[in-house]
């Protein structure tokens, strides 16, 4: 049982999180998987392969394996709505290789290894995502108190649906604003307090246009 503890904190660092349940969403999974792997105090055989895949990779491109490329988790079938939500059932990841001068240089992505990628769905963040973009997440940032007053982020509420919105904090007071850049898309203001049940998969550091992103990945 001990080596199943020290899975789990390695789990925590790789990814940087505080819980088993970021864990599992880190992993592709709901959140209600922890709990079946704390029972258990084992992790299922394809939430490991998941983690190995994604270790290797990580170490890959450490050892310069693929110095000229970045490791990025795409969701192929995960779309954020930037809009009134989108329910996710299914997040398997596919570990695609981009291009590092082409995210670095044409899109300004910092060089990390830690990146999420999906398509959003909705016009409510135009003119800075347009509908059908494809957009990279920092997934670093995937706390209220890491996200910075205007990031674009990606969340999601307690009823399980996915959102893309702005979060707009207020340094007086505990108030939030939620945001759409679309003016014919209404502003939510809540308190700090009622995002308790929302889970921050991290922020918005570029989007896409759906054809030059996968040109680009056709090309590798």
């Amino acid at each position: 049982m001990e080596n199943y503890y020290e899975l789990v904190e390695e789990l925590k660092t790789f990814f940087n999180v505080k819980s088993l349940e970021e864990v599992a969403e880190r992993l592709g999974y709901k959140k209600n998987n922890a709990n079946n792997w704390r029972n258990n105090k084992q992790l299922s055989a394809q939430a490991l392969k998941k983690y190995y895949e994604l270790k290797k990779a990580n170490n890959s491109v450490s050892i310069h394996h693929h110095k000229d490329t970045i490791t990025i988790r795409y969701f192929p079938d995960i779309y954020a709505s930037a809009g009134f939500g989108n329910a996710n059932e299914n997040e398997n990841f596919q570990l695609i290789n981009i291009d590092k001068a082409f995210l670095t240089d044409v899109l300004g992505v910092p060089y990390k290894t830690q990146y999420d990628m999906i398509k959003i769905y909705g016009e409510s963040m135009e003119p800075f995502i347009q509908n059908g973009s494809f957009i990279i997440i920092d997934t670093t940032r995937n706390s209220l108190d890491k996200i910075r007053n205007g990031d674009v982020v990606i969340f999601r509420n307690s009823n399980n649906e996915l959102f893309c919105k702005r979060i707009l904090k207020n340094a007086f007071d505990d108030d939030i604003v939620i945001s759409s850049d679309n003016f014919n898309f209404g502003d939510k203001k809540v308190k700090k307090s009622a995002l308790k049940d929302h889970v921050f998969i991290g922020a918005v550091i570029c989007s896409c246009n759906a054809k030059i992103f996968l040109n680009q990945i056709e090309k590798m």
